[in-house]
């Protein structure tokens, strides 16, 4: 890595060099330049005609849509044409992972000389490329390839990238691999749909509950009475936790110590932990409790934890004969009540929830039978939801266990 390089890795990169296993039998070490070659379709720019400019999005997400432009609003006149199959190199963003194939749909788009576009050898099968981008290996290179004092401003240097080297099996056998883990991305992509179904579901019937299009019924198939409107100040109490000091807090846990639940617990997959010492009662929750962000990304929630939470959240107790965990939960996270909640926030700089804004929030709520009924009902759907999130990590994780295998 250069010298100049300061800054830490970015999320998409794993840290550490580059390293090749040694060769498996029937396998080659070849150089990325051997392996591609570069494509120049320059664009004869016309006033009045309209290009596609598109982007690649960071963390291998693909090539996207930009936007539509008449050629003279386009500032940057040095433009090339791209085609479905051309790999994409962003030079300024391949730190962060911003690579991948032209789709179809964007055949005959544009892009300036900060891309660099890409076609292949007969070394390399396209497919089997596409899989080796999102290896760590692939990923440790281009960032290795790139210099700058500063992570968001380091530029690629293709001469240097094409001298690393990479291990191939024959063409033949690319092809077998590649159609192996196109097998596992297919099941990977039915899993995901057979979810987004689901929670597509999961909105629509509560939609219909909170409108009451759908009703339950008693155990001798009586109706329950009519839903009734409160203000949350009767069925909850909320107080806000305790701001701690960076020099305050542990990464790792102590003898009496108590994890501390920041905003960085609802970022996905964060890996970061906090500790602290001593914290009062009022700002301690456990697995009954429901917090909620009260500030900047207001109105998130999560339950389940058990811990000292931030000040940025609210703590929100119920009485538990009034109303359900599971039913409040679902009230909370609807979009009505998450607009409701960021409106009342406020349109500053940093939405701010306060107390009484909170309480006089109004739930339409039946009696306490009949939410029982709702939030098992839903509760169902939920774990059907999580077991298709559970085989998605799992096939997410073998899959990335056959690329470390097979790439390095």
């Amino acid at each position: 890595m250069s010298n100049e390089i300061h800054q830490k890795y970015p999320a998409s990169v794993q840290h550490g060099k580059p390293r090749l296993d040694s060769l498996k039998d029937g396998w080659n070490r070849v150089s990325i330049g051997d392996l591609v070659k570069e494509v120049s379709r320059p664009v004869e720019m016309k006033d009045d005609e309209i290009y596609t400019l598109v982007t690649a999005k960071r963390s291998r997400g693909g090539i996207v849509k930009r936007e539509d432009l008449k050629g003279r609003d386009i500032a940057v006149k040095n433009q090339f044409y791209v085609r479905e199959g051309d790999f994409l190199i962003s030079k300024r963003q391949i730190v962060h992972g911003a690579c991948g194939f032209v789709p179809r749909e964007l055949n005959g788009a544009i892009v300036s000389n900060e891309y660099l576009v890409l076609n292949f050898t007969d070394k390399i099968n396209a497919k089997f490329w596409e899989f080796l981008s999102h290896t760590i290996y692939f990923q440790q290179v281009c960032f290795h390839s790139s210099i700058g004092v500063h992570v968001e401003k380091m530029l690629f240097k293709v001469a240097k990238w094409y001298q690393w080297e990479i291990n191939i099996p024959s063409p033949k056998e690319q092809e077998k691999i590649a159609g192996f883990l196109g097998a596992v991305d297919a099941r990977l992509t039915q899993l995901r749909r057979k979810r987004d179904r689901l929670q597509t579901y999961k909105r629509g019937v509560m939609q219909k509950v909170f409108s009451q299009q759908i009703r339950f019924r008693g155990a001798i198939g009586l109706n329950f009475p009519d839903w009734e409107r409160k203000k949350l100040q009767e069925i909850t109490k909320i107080n806000q936790g305790l701001q701690i000091a960076i020099s305050d807090r542990f990464t790792y846990q102590v003898e009496g110590s108590y994890f501390y639940i920041t905003n960085e617990f609802l970022k996905p997959n964060s890996q970061t932990h906090y500790y602290i010492l001593n914290p009062p009662k009022r700002a301690l929750c456990d697995k009954d409790d429901i917090l909620m962000t009260r500030t900047g990304n207001t109105g998130q929630v999560v339950t389940d934890v058990v811990g000292a939470f931030h000040n940025n959240f609210f703590k929100i107790s119920y009485d538990r004969n009034k109303i359900n965990k599971k039913f409040l939960l679902e009230f909370l996270r609807r979009d009505i009540t998450q607009h409701k909640i960021l409106s009342l926030a406020g349109t500053s700089t940093i939405p701010d929830l306060n107390h009484d804004d909170f309480y006089n929030l109004e739930i339409f709520s039946p009696v306490l039978v009949e939410q029982e009924k709702i939030a098992n009902f839903l509760t169902a759907i939920d774990r059907k939801i999580e077991a298709l999130s559970c085989q998605i990590e799992q096939a997410e994780q073998f899959k990335k266990g056959l690329l470390q295998k097979l790439f390095v």
